[in-house]
């Protein structure tokens, strides 16, 4: 299998893992056939990379290293989108790896989304978790998010950042302004067919998580952004729903109280205000959820192909050879 593939990674002061994976994913595919270009996005690092930390041999199949250094800290699913955008400006390889730089996206199943890649080529393949390494909070708060999702959205969501994305997928998704938010809801949302590889996530090579719950609550709400106009739908039907139960109820406050000798002192007041008052707050709901929808598409949103220049401070590469062309090789952004 001959192939070329751009790797994409974001990477938060996570450079001795991205190291090792760097070196694994060279000894893994030495013979393979397999061609790499690896693009890392430095998501607001403190430590800075040094190359001298990766030594490949020569003849490696990486055939270039590049460092996207982003301003600051803008969260790792918009490192990916200027990642996306960097691959798909430079036309490199025949499709894109998106994997985290931590280690627990597996260089090991590789392969596995490659040949599914291979038999489906016009799919994204995603890789869903067959099994877990987290703690156990972790994947309670996990899996209260997925529920959440699929009832505000009425889709499920069984898969992250891991994924292997054909070129004129990519050319599609750098151009919708969801993937700016997530990458996972952005492809859902991208009409492209994707296909799941069951994978198992890896263990921390080393270091602590950067994900913890407000981490993991922000995640959750950047991927429900993405499908903001299906939610307020649901919003707006469920507040009109509960708006007519709370008029037929104060209709039939009315008449009860009107119309029969039922009556409890003072039980057709509490019940008649409590109901309006239910009446009043979901049309509010609606009025405004309504407001901030208008609001929201009436601004001007973010491109990711367009608009990603804005906010990478600086790029350098290096490679295993001196002579080998690096992608982008050390132009500050302007």
């Amino acid at each position: 299998m001959s192939k070329t593939i751009a790797i994409v990674m974001p990477v938060l002061d996570d450079w001795d893992t991205f190291a090792a994976l760097v070196t694994e994913i060279s000894d893994r595919f030495a013979r393979s056939g397999l061609k790499f270009h690896i693009c890392a996005v430095d998501d607001g690092s403190v430590e800075r990379f040094e190359a001298a930390s990766i030594e490949l041999p020569l003849g490696s199949c990486v055939l270039s290293i590049e460092i996207i250094r982003l301003a600051a800290n803008f969260g790792h699913q918009r490192a990916i989108a200027v990642g996306l955008c960097a691959v798909a400006e430079a036309g490199l390889g025949e499709a894109v790896l998106v994997m985290d730089s931590d280690g627990q996206d597996r260089p090991a199943d590789i392969g596995a989304l490659l040949a599914a890649g291979t038999r489906q080529p016009q799919h994204i393949v995603v890789a869903a978790r067959a099994r877990r390494a987290e703690p156990g909070a972790f994947r309670l708060w996990y899996w209260l998010y997925r529920l959440l999702f699929r009832v505000l959205t009425g889709r499920a969501i069984n898969f992250g950042n891991y994924c292997l994305i054909p070129i004129p997928a990519v050319c599609r998704l750098v151009h919708m302004p969801e993937l700016w938010n997530n990458l996972a809801a952005a492809v859902m949302r991208s009409r492209v067919p994707y296909m799941t590889v069951p994978t198992v996530r890896g263990i921390r090579c080393c270091g602590c998580s950067k994900m913890n719950l407000p981490g993991l609550i922000v995640h959750g709400l950047s991927a429900m952004s993405v499908y903001s106009d299906v939610i307020l739908v649901r919003v707006l039907l469920a507040t009109g729903g509960i708006a007519a139960l709370a008029a037929l109820g104060v209709v039939a406050v009315a008449v009860t109280r009107l119309t029969t000798n039922l009556a409890v002192p003072g039980w057709a007041t509490t019940a008649f205000g409590d109901l309006l008052i239910i009446l009043l707050q979901t049309v509010v709901v609606a009025v405004a959820a309504s407001l901030t929808m208008l609001a929201g598409r009436s601004s001007r949103l973010i491109v990711p192909i367009v608009d990603c220049d804005a906010f990478v401070a600086g790029r350098e590469g290096s490679g295993p050879k001196p002579n080998r062309p690096v992608i982008g090789l050390a132009q500050p952004a302007a």
